[in-house]
């Protein structure tokens, strides 16, 4: 049975600061795990952290969190730095890196590095014929990015889907990392640590599978919402895209000062050269420079995975970083307004959790109807639906169809804003169901129907469709808490 949550967060810390952080997160409270948020003005420092990193874990400034795309400036700064020093160049097109792909597309053989890291390149955003298998992986809440192959092994069947258009790529820059492997001869992990975390003093930053097999104790662990764990994030070669990418608000605080103050490692890349797909925004190497409204216009960058989203941004010598491990809340709306720029939707990801209303009569259809219909059919001996007689297949098939999607539930509905009692209620009506089966199993003919093979068929769809459910969403499960 799923946990219920611990309840509106508690924020702790700058009074005015955590006044913003609560409007942000208003209509969320009781869906969020944990935060940290820091302000930054001049040589003034305001922070705020709030709720846990694994439910016992409280969160504090050195907690660390997925970054998602923040950590894409990482790259772009990385890039930047070959280009000062000489290493590299931004026209470098990815024909003369990889001379060793043989490349389906002319087009994408001649995609710089510059439209690579100012996502122009005509990309799509995952590879095209890896999306099939990255949506199914998704719809569990894991990993997608574990379904797709390493990045030359894209590149060479590889077609551009938006030529000579803004176009938000994560292929892009996990091409864009192995292109800077290749350039300078040094594994992306390490060269980012060469070329920007080391000198910064970044040393909680890491990649996982590349620094360190397991996130460190006390990391803020994902969640889909308050008490619902998700799987970290861990493919390795979309690592300069913001996979599997961890920081701190203290490491980012580090990055963003040396940025305000210009003493960053390629802190050339926040120069923006390019108009951005909006009016209100421009376009460096990875960051982005966007109007907010009121005064408030930030060189920034936000990121998501599916149980974490963060932001980092500044303007003159004021900055905000917001990371938070619930999907549920949105640190892109959280570091805008604590600059004090007027309510504002997230700025890179796209809507990110559902509301809540919605997300409890989601919840409330997947958990009461299935095991309710199953208990009308075993009572009544016919379905609801066509009025057709209950035979052994349906007594088998319909319990089992409820059971599956009440362990779908677990995965996409709402643990935080379901009574428990409903979950418990719920297994108890399919319980219910099966012992009503069993006690008409002698009675009932093994098939009712007009057409028995099409029966059995039926049966054996069905009864194959709840098998997959529940053993994916049970190994998903697994995954997350392991």
């Amino acid at each position: 049975m799923p946990n219920k949550g611990h309840g509106p967060i508690e924020l702790e810390g700058d009074p005015e600061l955590a006044k913003s952080v609560a409007a942000s997160i208003k209509g969320v409270e009781d869906r969020a795990q944990g935060l940290s948020v820091v302000r930054i003005d001049g040589a003034e420092r305001q922070a705020v952290e709030g709720g846990t990193a694994d439910g016992r874990t409280t969160v504090t400034p050195d907690t660390p969190f997925e970054t998602g795309s923040v950590f894409k400036v990482v790259t772009a700064m990385t890039l930047a730095d070959l280009v000062e020093n000489g290493e590299t160049r931004l026209d470098r097109t990815l024909g003369d890196i990889f001379p060793d792909v043989d490349f389906a597309s002319a087009d994408v053989a001649e995609i710089t590095l510059e439209e690579l890291a100012t996502h122009r390149s005509g990309l799509a955003r995952v590879p095209m014929e890896t999306m099939g298998t990255a949506s199914i992986t998704a719809g569990t809440l894991r990993d997608p990015y574990t379904a797709i192959p390493p990045v030359a092994d894209s590149l060479a069947v590889a077609q551009l889907e938006t030529p000579g258009e803004w176009a938000y790529s994560n292929f892009g820059f996990a091409v864009l990392g192995e292109a800077l492997a290749r350039e300078s001869g040094t594994p992306y992990p390490e060269l980012v640590h060469e070329r920007v975390l080391d000198p910064l003093g970044m040393d909680d930053t890491f990649i996982l599978g590349a620094d360190t097999d397991d996130i460190p104790e006390g990391a803020a662990v994902p969640h889909a919402e308050s008490g619902a764990r998700t799987e970290p994030w861990n493919a390795v070669h979309y690592a300069p895209a913001g996979v599997g990418t961890w920081s701190t608000t203290a490491d980012l605080e580090r990055l963003v000062r040396a940025m305000m103050d210009g003493t960053a490692p390629g802190a050339s890349a926040a120069e923006p050269p390019h108009e951005g797909p909006v009016d209100e925004t421009r376009l460096g190497l990875a960051w982005i420079t966007t109007d907010f409204g009121d005064g408030v216009e930030l060189t920034q960058h936000s990121g998501a995975t599916y149980g974490s989203t963060a932001f980092i941004g500044y303007q003159g010598d004021r900055a905000v970083i917001a990371i938070s491990n619930s999907f549920a809340v949105d640190a892109a709306a959280i570091g805008p307004r604590a600059m004090g720029a007027p309510e504002v939707p997230p700025v890179a990801e796209g809507e990110l959790a559902a509301p809540t209303w919605l997300l409890l009569v989601q919840t409330l259809l997947m958990v009461a109807l299935p095991p309710l219909l199953a208990v009308a059919l075993m009572a009544r001996r016919r379905t609801l639906v066509g009025q057709r007689h209950l035979d052994r297949l349906r007594i088998i098939s319909m319990p089992l169809g409820a059971l599956a999607v009440l362990i779908l539930a677990q995965r996409v509905g709402s643990w935080a804003v379901t009574p428990p009692v409903l979950w418990a209620l719920a297994a108890g009506a399919v319980v219910a169901a099966l012992v009503v089966g069993i006690w008409h199993w002698p009675r009932v003919a093994v098939v009712r129907a007009r057409w028995t093979w099409f029966r059995i068929v039926c049966f054996g769809l069905s009864v194959t469709v709840s098998l997959v459910i529940a053993t994916v969403m049970s190994m998903a499960l697994v995954a997350a808490n392991a």
